[in-house]
């Protein structure tokens, strides 16, 4: 978001308070609070990225990070992007080269190596750029992914609270990874 640009401003800000805790941190970091708002607005209010398959990445990286939080959030918008209970669901192989096609099998492959690897191998950018033709959005693909590794970690820390929030606990199903110690409860 621009500065003076507050056509989807409130757009940005309405997300932000929606989610943000009583007492955040985002409360007294006013810069913090500015970067959390050009964040919503770049990849979720004016996003160029697919919005499925935006919402699909997103999903795979909360999924392999085992974080509630954002899952529960994204499945929301992800509903509303038209995406089915089984479109989401189906990001949560373990076999994603064998039960995944086309675009969804790159942008999982990219989401995995990520959470994996810290970083795209060239052979996924270079899928990832027959997905995302325009290199603006190649890129911007790149940050969203990267970025909501980041968001993974930081809600993993921090552990906001599923129930407090409203959300429901791994939706559709209830059902979270079975992997290791990212996957945590609050219910």
């Amino acid at each position: 978001m621009m500065p003076g640009d507050t056509s989807n401003e409130t757009e940005a800000s309405r997300i932000l308070e929606r989610h943000a805790s009583r007492g955040s941190a985002l409360d007294s970091h006013p810069q913090l609070r500015l970067f959390m708002m050009c964040w919503l607005d770049t990849f979720l209010v004016k996003g160029l990225v697919d919005p499925q398959l935006r919402q699909l990445t997103i999903l795979r990286v909360a999924w392999r990070c085992g974080q509630p939080f954002e899952w529960a959030n994204h499945y929301r918008r992800a509903r509303a992007e038209g995406l089915s209970d089984d479109d989401i669901l189906s990001i949560r192989t373990d076999q994603p080269e064998c039960d995944l096609e086309g675009p969804l099998r790159t942008v999982v492959r990219a989401a995995d190596e990520v959470v994996d690897i810290g970083y795209l191998s060239p052979a996924t950018y270079a899928a990832c750029g027959t997905v995302f033709t325009e290199p603006a959005i190649l890129h911007e693909f790149l940050h969203l992914v990267a970025g909501y590794r980041m968001m993974a970690t930081i809600l993993n820390t921090t552990r906001p609270s599923v129930a407090e929030a409203g959300l429901p606990w791994w939706p559709p199903d209830g059902q979270g990874p079975s992997r290791g110690s990212a996957t945590h409860t609050d219910v």
